[in-house]
């Protein structure tokens, strides 16, 4: 029983660490975020008044006016299927991520995603789809090879039993918390680890490198 729990935390440590990374950034990001626009607001209110004012005291003239610009059609990305636009476009310019991690709110529809891409060194983080941050990260492509799944592939409707027609049959499966925790049930794929509670799925992580279970003659986990 020991064993199981040492395994579980090997798992469910890391999911745990994944969302605490990317909500730190959130925090991070939407502070920074607000003092930019907080920063624009005041110069495009300034900038109004210089052009606005001189016209205001310029008379009405006959003058013909200025033509109205015309944008030029330049490409634009296409939406892809369970992606939003900056995902869609993150996915023109670099390629699926090597590897992903999703983490959902429960108790809401907030959707928070990491996708790492060691080639180029970085991760970018998505909030409900609008890409808020990126960081660098260390090459460990030779540790966790590249991923064949996409993060659109994963929704919280997704049951055990979908997962596996694209993940295998799962390796282990462990319930967690006690009276004052959540109830959660981890799902090891060999590809993946998944995190339910309530049935719903609340996490995905596909940089695992799940351990050879030992595993007794019944078939139970020691």
């Amino acid at each position: 029983m020991s064993h199981a729990r040492d395994m579980t935390s090997s798992f469910y440590l890391p999911l745990l660490h994944h969302y605490n990374q990317v909500m730190s950034r959130k925090l991070f990001f939407s502070h920074k975020y607000w003092k930019r626009t907080h920063t624009i607001l005041w110069f495009t209110a300034g900038l109004a008044a210089m052009t606005v004012l001189p016209l205001l005291f310029s008379g009405c003239g006959g003058g013909t006016p200025p033509p109205v610009p015309v944008e030029e059609n330049g490409p634009s990305s296409a939406y892809i299927s369970g992606l939003s636009l900056d995902q869609s476009k993150t996915v023109d310019e670099l390629g699926y991520p090597d590897h992903f991690f999703i983490s959902v709110d429960p108790y809401g529809s907030d959707r928070i995603e990491r996708w790492i891409y060691f080639s180029e060194g970085k991760a970018l983080d998505f909030d409900n789809g609008r890409l808020f941050g990126e960081e660098a990260v260390e090459d460990e492509s030779a540790q966790y090879p590249p991923t064949g799944l996409h993060p659109q592939d994963f929704n919280t409707l997704m049951t055990p039993a979908e997962a596996a027609d694209i993940l295998g049959e799962p390796l282990y499966t462990q319930e967690t918390g006690d009276s004052l925790t959540q109830k959660n049930t981890i799902v090891v794929f060999d590809k993946a680890v998944l995190l339910y509670r309530d049935g719903q799925l609340i996490g995905v992580d596909t940089q695992v490198r799940p351990p050879n279970i030992p595993v007794t003659q019944s078939g139970r986990i020691w």
